[in-house]
């Protein structure tokens, strides 16, 4: 019996009285013991009581009639039940990628020390991967309280296809597929997979590591210990400290690297950076810089250092093309090396990545395969658990893709040369310091004393000077 019964008026006999609940969904009928040799209570007598208490629905007169005949008194029973509306199921949408944004906890190493770069991953998605699938709303049923009012259920929330880019869109299965490799973007009004990662913000170690496939843009700094690889370009804002970074194509970043020991920055395209500080660099085509200070630099381009001050000085720098700055060393001697055009290593940097881009292939043969077979038991039972291993493959597959393409550029501009290619490599500079070795098509001349607005070339017979 509901505790929240209550006493409803009975308008024909006090005898009889009738107990609806505080939600009007149940009745309780209760008989008072008649007086001694009074006439007992009928079936008829007990319905018009209902009837005249409003009380409507699948009666049980069964129970009523048990009640009569057995003297079931001073007792209330449950003598009729509504029936309960069901409200609708609202739509939505189930997702079946990584979630970028979705903040972990740091990850405890073997060593007892704290891995903070697992904090924060950024997920992606390849083309053909199941990405979302709509659940449609389920309607409402109608109910009914025991005086017979309608109870009518709330409509569920229904939702249009939405904006898509990068997607398709199987209408039999209401799942949404992946057109294109990149960063995917779902809400209830778009489903976007973009091929540039875009972060708004600082990067810094709690944030974690960025492997994607595509482009990747931070408007922010980025701090010291991320590591970033992308296929695409690399485009930062600000500054990058302490951080390496390897993209297959292009490197921009608006301020300057502050590196240090095993920090690189490796790219297949051109780097334009502000100012270079202690870094190991590795480019496949040219570099646009305002200064380097200890850096080892292996450019398969053009090194230009166009700052108001041009400097490069401490640290090895080799650039196929040539070298053009202002000021080579400084007036303390600091041992500085330039060179440029062919170079007695050059045959043993061919072999060296030719052999590292064998086994970068070899990993990422062996890495979609997993991902393949990964994907088929996604596709067939998805699962947050398969989700995040997938995650995890693809990262490294990022981040091997990345290598591979950016040693492939570098390649590339070795074999040129090897092939023949024609240029006449040259250094220029406003003033080259004591304490400088200047290096053309394996040729060295040491600077002995301060020289101003010179280019240096080679001939057969060594290197000369032009000012």
């Amino acid at each position: 019996m509901s505790d929240e019964a209550k006493e409803v008026n009975n308008i024909e006999n006090n005898n009889i009285q009738i107990f609806v609940s505080e939600d009007v969904m149940e009745a309780f009928l209760l008989l008072k013991k008649p007086e001694e040799n009074a006439p007992g209570y009928t079936l008829e007598e007990v319905m018009n009581v209902i009837t005249a208490n409003g009380i409507k629905g699948e009666i049980d007169k069964e129970l009523i009639q048990y009640m009569i005949i057995n003297g079931v008194y001073d007792e209330k029973r449950l003598f009729v039940q509504g029936h309960p509306m069901q409200n609708g199921i609202d739509a939505y949408f189930e997702y079946f990628f990584h979630e970028q944004d979705k903040e972990g906890k740091p990850r405890i190493l073997d060593d007892g020390s704290v891995d903070y770069t697992s904090v924060h991953t950024v997920g992606t998605v390849s083309e053909g991967d199941l990405i979302a699938k709509y659940h449609p709303s389920v309607p409402g049923h109608f109910g009914y309280n025991v005086r017979g009012e309608l109870l009518k259920p709330e409509q569920p929330r229904a939702y249009p296809v939405p904006q898509l880019m990068g997607v398709r869109y199987d209408q039999d299965t209401y799942s949404y597929y992946a057109t294109i490799d990149g960063k995917v973007e779902a809400t209830f009004s778009k489903i976007v997979v973009e091929g540039t990662l875009e972060i708004r913000k600082n990067v810094s170690i709690a944030y974690g590591n960025i492997c994607f496939i595509g482009d990747v843009e931070i408007k922010g700094d980025v701090d010291s210990g991320v590591e970033i690889y992308a296929t695409g370009s690399v485009k930062i804002n600000g500054t990058v400290q302490g951080s390496s970074i390897v993209a297959g194509e292009n490197v921009t970043i608006g301020g300057g690297i502050i590196g240090k020991k095993d920090i690189h920055i490796d790219c297949g395209g051109n780097l334009t950076v502000g100012f270079m500080q202690n870094v190991n660099v590795q480019v496949g085509g040219n570099i646009t810089t305002g200064s380097t200070f200890g850096c080892n630099i292996y450019c398969g381009g053009t090194l230009k250092v166009a700052g108001s001050k041009g400097s490069i000085y401490a640290g090895k720098i080799y650039s196929m093309h040539g070298i053009e700055g202002h000021v080579f060393g400084n007036e303390k001697g600091i041992i500085t090396y330039v060179s440029a055009g062919k170079r007695s290593e050059l045959l043993t940097d061919r072999m060296s990545l030719l052999k590292e881009i064998e086994e970068l292939s070899s990993k990422s043969k062996g890495i979609n395969s997993r991902e393949l077979a990964l994907s088929r038991k996604i596709k067939e039972a998805p699962s947050s658990v398969l989700e995040n291993a997938l995650h995890v493959i693809r990262k490294d597959k990022a981040r091997i893709l990345a290598e591979k393409k950016q040693k492939e550029e570098v390649l590339n501009a070795i074999n040129r040369l090897f092939a023949g290619e024609s240029f006449s490599a040259s250094i220029t500079g406003t003033k080259f310091f004591t304490g400088v070795t200047v290096s053309i098509d394996m040729k060295e001349k040491e600077i002995e004393s301060d020289i101003t607005r010179v280019t240096f070339l080679r001939n057969e017979d060594g290197i000369y000077m032009v000012q």
